[in-house]
């Protein structure tokens, strides 16, 4: 059972992720239910995974990634780039721009 201090890491990175498939998704000029179309899964989903409340099997990433063409590099390297002080994760701070 996951404790309070590690559940809010876990929501952290999940947000972190959503954070930047909506960057991605946004660059590519495509809306939640023109990407939910592409990926098989209602827009309601694509919002659910934008916003940190569900997680991301490998499988669907991968599949978002190939649709938004994003690298699985840029992915790591943006999303992952997590600030740590003293094993205590961040929310990350990107901007648009920077995707």
């Amino acid at each position: 059972m996951m404790n309070k201090n590690e559940y809010q890491h876990d929501k952290i990175i999940r947000e972190n992720i959503g954070f930047f498939i909506r960057q991605s998704r946004l660059n590519k000029s495509l809306s939640g239910d023109q990407l939910g179309k592409l990926i098989n899964v209602s827009q309601q989903q694509v919002s659910r995974y934008e916003n940190g409340n569900t997680s991301l099997n490998i499988e669907t990433l991968n599949t978002i990634l190939k649709v938004l063409d994003v690298s699985w590099h840029d992915f790591f390297y943006k999303v992952l780039q997590v600030e740590v002080d003293d094993n205590d994760y961040k929310k990350i701070n990107c901007h648009s721009d920077s995707l």
